[in-house]
């Protein structure tokens, strides 16, 4: 079963019903600013009961200007949050607003004498990110990123986590107090961040667990009398958590928790993930900085990134313009790529290429034999294969890859005329790989004997995989370029009726 499908994102972590203790939760009717909801731990923090607090409005509770400020932000705010500082029972607290239909979640942060200034949150911020915009690559700027982070959160350890296309996650940066576990360059499993959680992460700027040993704290009365169900706390930073997420900071030995997304293009690109020994809470300026961070890093990340791919479409397409022109020189396809089989291999970074035309196959660099070359296009035809197609592990598709799996184990298929068995494959050799997973991955859940509860695995240790008859795959930006190299392969064909 693919758990991170399958199973943990079924799990509803929006309908909790339940916040953690460091704060108030309020849901209050707009227009009318009557309090629908209340967290049941508005006594404790505000010294108002909850029975008391719940039915009553803003006005019985802020200043009639602070109202008016509320009502004027709300108004000019469409979407998202946006703090508001009022004194809400004679006490100086921190509402963070956020506009739902119908209703507004405030969450409400209790404002000590001694908060962090301006400048004490500026300074480690302008040199952090003065830092990031020096680095030249991304693993660098995800060193800097760590060990500025964690010098300004004081957090015991501070990890930047890179997801792959199966969303497991590799750690690729490390900072750390002597006597944690390090977890650097170590993979988890995509179930350990499932679907739904991603989602969240996606959606909110972070995510902080002061203390894993919190009693979640109800709300009152248990359903929103406007909707008459559980209340939506997707957006909430007070929000519960999952057990089973609880249970895995616990079996990590990790008591407080933050972690900070990283976006690229939209989507979730990585995480920066916080763990501390003890509990350690962080306001809401504190997690700002955070917020704020993680935009420049989305920013470092996404121009290295994109000065890559950019400078690898430059020499793709200079490679393209070299083979082109010896294919018109020859005035044949095969001879024209054989003349510059060098920068063939170069352009499809493969090391090997097949041309199979015409019932016969020419090859350059490593590639199974003609013989082998040829069932593979029976295969790709009878599975359809019409476009560009690229497989790492031929052996994990394909009962024949065996025998070739040494020479050629990567497979990018750059349908030609695929109904007539044309096509140019680029092969990339085994690359034997060890994989340290932060514990067995084949373990990740562990369920009851009643098949519905589970738990998360419990030991980190590093398990070792080695993975054989698979290669590197091709990156996004090398099939883009693969792609345009396919077209021409495709006009050229048509128009000189080569079959």
């Amino acid at each position: 079963m693919n758990f991170d499908s399958e199973f943990c994102g079924r799990v509803p972590l929006n309908q909790t019903n339940l916040v953690q203790p460091h704060g108030v939760l309020l849901v209050v009717e707009s227009g009318s600013w009557r309090i629908l909801q209340c967290s049941e731990n508005s006594a404790t923090l505000l010294g108002i009961e909850p029975e008391e607090l719940a039915g009553s409005t803003l006005h019985d509770r802020i200043s009639a200007a602070q109202l008016e400020r509320l009502a004027a932000r709300l108004a000019s705010v469409r979407d998202g949050k946006f703090p508001l500082t009022v004194t809400l029972n004679g006490h100086k607290c921190l509402l963070i607003v956020e506009p739902v239909d119908g209703y507004v979640l405030m969450e409400v942060e209790k404002l000590e004498d001694e908060q962090a200034t301006f400048v004490d949150l500026y300074e480690p911020l302008k040199y952090a990110i003065a830092a990031i915009e020096s680095a030249e690559g991304v693993v660098e700027a995800s060193r800097i990123i760590a060990r500025e982070l964690k010098a300004f959160s004081g957090f015991d350890k501070v990890m930047i986590y890179r997801f792959d296309k199966e969303w497991n996650g590799e750690v690729i940066a490390e900072e750390k107090e002597a006597g944690m576990e390090s977890y650097l360059y170590q993979f988890f499993p995509a179930s350990d961040i499932p679907k739904q959680a991603r989602e969240l992460y996606r959606k909110n700027p972070y995510r902080l667990i002061p203390n894993v040993d919190y009693t979640p704290i109800r709300l009152y009365p248990v359903l929103n009398p406007l909707t008459h169900s559980f209340t939506d706390l997707s957006n909430s930073n007070l929000r519960s958590v999952a057990s089973v997420h609880i249970e895995y900071l616990r079996n990590m030995q990790v008591t407080a928790s933050m972690s900070t997304r990283i976006l690229k293009n939209g989507k979730l690109w990585g995480l920066i993930a916080c763990h501390h020994r003890s509990p350690r809470y962080l306001s809401y300026q504190e997690c700002s900085v955070f917020e704020m961070l993680s935009t420049f890093i989305t920013a470092k990340i996404g121009a290295v990134e994109d000065a890559q791919s950019a400078f690898r479409k430059a020499e793709g397409h200079a490679g393209i313009a070299r083979v082109t022109e010896s294919v018109f020189a020859a005035g044949n396809l095969g001879d024209g790529l054989g003349q510059q089989s060098e920068s063939l291999l170069d352009l499809l970074q493969a090391d090997g290429v097949a041309l199979v035309q015409q019932r016969s196959v020419q090859s350059w660099g490593s590639t199974p034999a003609p013989a082998d070359v040829q069932d593979l296009v029976y295969w790709l035809q009878t599975h359809g294969i019409n476009r560009l197609y690229q497989q790492p592990s031929i052996t994990a598709v394909y009962d024949g890859g065996d025998r070739f799996a040494e020479a050629a184990s990567g497979l990018l298929a750059l349908p030609i005329r695929a109904e007539r068995g044309q096509y140019l494959l680029a092969f990339r050799k085994e690359a034997v790989r060890r994989i340290d997973w932060g514990g067995n991955p084949n373990e990740t859940v562990r369920f009851e004997s009643d098949g519905r509860r589970y738990h998360p695995r419990h030991s980190f240790q590093v398990w070792q995989q080695t993975v054989n008859g698979t290669a590197p795959e091709w990156t996004d930006t090398e099939e883009q370029v693969a792609e345009t190299f396919r077209q021409f392969l495709l006009e050229y064909t048509l128009k000189t009726a080569q079959v």
